[in-house]
């Protein structure tokens, strides 16, 4: 039940992530980084002040819900790995029982 739960939970991240990201800024058009290039250049020739910080590239929210994706997945992985090694475990402690069962018979 606890493995059916987490992998819901780990689908809805990840259908979740996607939409985020998608709602993402578009590229800058080309004008827009020439006249950059050209205020670059005049900036190395003369001195012009800060005139404030520029815009992140990549929101905050997207990269929050990438990193909660990631981290459900990697437990959701442990988990089954866990699982896995315990199933083998039980079946080695039953053959080994099974083993003693026989070995008493004689």
């Amino acid at each position: 039940m606890r493995a059916l739960i987490a992998a819901l939970v780990l689908g809805c991240t990840m259908l979740i992530t996607p939409m985020v990201v998608a709602e993402s800024p578009p590229e800058p058009e080309t004008a827009a980084s020439e006249s950059q290039k050209d205020a670059a250049e005049e900036r190395a020739t003369q001195f012009v002040g800060v005139r404030g910080p520029e815009a992140e590239s990549v929101s905050g929210g997207a990269l929050l819900l990438a990193a909660y994706a990631i981290v459900w997945a990697l437990l959701f992985l442990f988990l089954l790995r866990m699982r896995g090694l315990q199933r083998q475990t039980a079946e080695e402690l039953e053959r080994l029982s099974a083993e003693i069962r026989a070995s008493g018979d004689r």
